[in-house]
C-alpha cells in the first residue's frame, strides 16, 4: 500500500522525438525570419476610418517608414497603429493570431 512518501511515477520522455519537434519549430522560425511573415489588419471600431471596406474583414498589410501612418495596405491605403488591430498568419491551416489590442 503506497504511503505519502512514495513518489509518483516519472513521465517517460522521448528525447529524440522532442529534438525533432524543436528542430522543426526552429526551421519554421528561420524561414519566417528570412522570408517575412504575412501580416493582416482589421480597422478598429473606435477608428474614424471604421466603415472603409468591409467591416471586420482582415486585409493584408505591411509596416513601412511612413511616419504616423505606418500600416500600409487595405481599403484606405495607410493607417496609424492606433486605427487597426494587427494579426500574424503563422500557418495557412489555422486562423491568424491577433498581435495588437486596443487599450
Amino acid at each position: 500500500m503506497p504511503t505519502e512518501s512514495t513518489p509518483s511515477p516519472l513521465r517517460v520522455v522521448d528525447v529524440n522525438k522532442m529534438r525533432k519537434e524543436f528542430a522543426a519549430i526552429e526551421a519554421r522560425q528561420a524561414v519566417l525570419t528570412r522570408d517575412g511573415q504575412k501580416l493582416l489588419a482589421r480597422i478598429r471600431p473606435t477608428s474614424k476610418y471604421y466603415g472603409q471596406g468591409n467591416e471586420g474583414i482582415l486585409f493584408p498589410v505591411c509596416i513601412g517608414p511612413a511616419g504616423e501612418y505606418c500600416v500600409l495596405g487595405g481599403p484606405g491605403g495607410q493607417y496609424r497603429l492606433s486605427d487597426v488591430d494587427l494579426f500574424a498568419a503563422f500557418d495557412d491551416k489555422k486562423p491568424p493570431t491577433q498581435i495588437t489590442f486596443a487599450i
